[in-house]
């Protein structure tokens, strides 16, 4: 994972625990204090222990999922991943090209805007999917007469997955803020080609290895942003889009790119 998205990952995983410590705090003990009821009973009913549930698992979504608070807290974790990923673009083109490049770009404001907005409703969307999935299991469970030990376990479980979920959005984010970032920073400099750099280990996607590692008529692994390859899919792809990418792209003057030529260490008339 880089830099960037180990620190998206930590964030979204201090407010998961935050929001375990509710649910162990606030619906554990409902469960524990009504199991008498419903587990001895043959024929449990949702009388008494369903309303306690409810109006628990109601007060978890209504903090963690409607509140204000937590609508700004996903606005303001999302423009700093965005601002970051841009700033550390920056960066990067410079030490590539030497080139400082202009972010006032309308079209890359306007992207950055969409790209906190998304983000924000994905944060969002990590605490609803987990507190649905916590209601589904309590209610199902309860309503089962299963034990409130096995629910808690069930509970542990899913805790697990929204752990993994985080860990994943915040990893694929990254990559594809990091992108787009470059696409829009390099065109913008002025470079319509690039060279796909792939990881170099065993993670890396076959068909990612293979752009990376095919001689086209500009030079191995190079492109232009208007021809970009393709995925296994038939599908135009750039460094970074696909789920879980960790490729990079590396500017690529014309001038390179005529150099390549004349040495002929080009494949004429291949050009994805």
């Amino acid at each position: 994972m880089t830099a960037i998205s180990v620190t998206y990952n930590a964030k979204l995983q201090r407010m998961l625990r935050m929001i375990k410590k509710d649910i162990d705090a606030q619906l554990v003990p409902v469960l524990r204090q009504y199991a008498p009821e419903y587990v001895q009973d043959a024929a449990p009913t949702f009388d008494g222990w369903a309303d306690a549930l409810l109006i628990a698992l109601n007060a978890l979504r209504a903090k963690w999922v409607d509140s204000p608070a937590v609508k700004a807290f996903s606005v303001q974790l999302a423009g700093e991943v965005v601002k970051t990923s841009l700033t550390k673009s920056v960066r990067d083109l410079k030490k590539q090209a030497g080139i400082d490049v202009f972010t006032g770009n309308v079209n890359l404001q306007e992207y950055s805007k969409a790209a906190t907005q998304q983000n924000a409703q994905l944060i969002t969307s990590i605490s609803a999917q987990y507190l649905d999935n916590v209601g589904n299991i309590v209610l199902t469970n309860a309503r089962a007469g299963n034990r409130p030990g096995a629910i808690v376990s069930l509970l542990v479980d899913q805790f697990g997955v929204a752990e993994r979920r985080a860990k994943m959005i915040a990893r694929d984010q990254s990559a594809k803020l990091a992108g787009d970032f470059a696409e829009f920073q390099q065109r913008g400099a002025g470079f319509e080609y690039f060279q796909w750099i792939d990881s170099d280990d065993s993670r890396v996607r076959h068909r990612h290895e293979q752009i990376a590692n095919k001689v086209t008529a500009y030079g191995k692994g190079i492109y232009r942003w208007d021809n970009l390859p393709s995925s296994e899919h038939g599908e135009a792809i750039k460094p970074g889009q696909d789920f879980n990418c960790r490729c990079t792209s590396k500017p690529i003057s014309a001038r390179q790119v005529k150099r390549n030529q004349e040495r002929g260490e080009v494949a004429v008339g291949v050009y994805k």
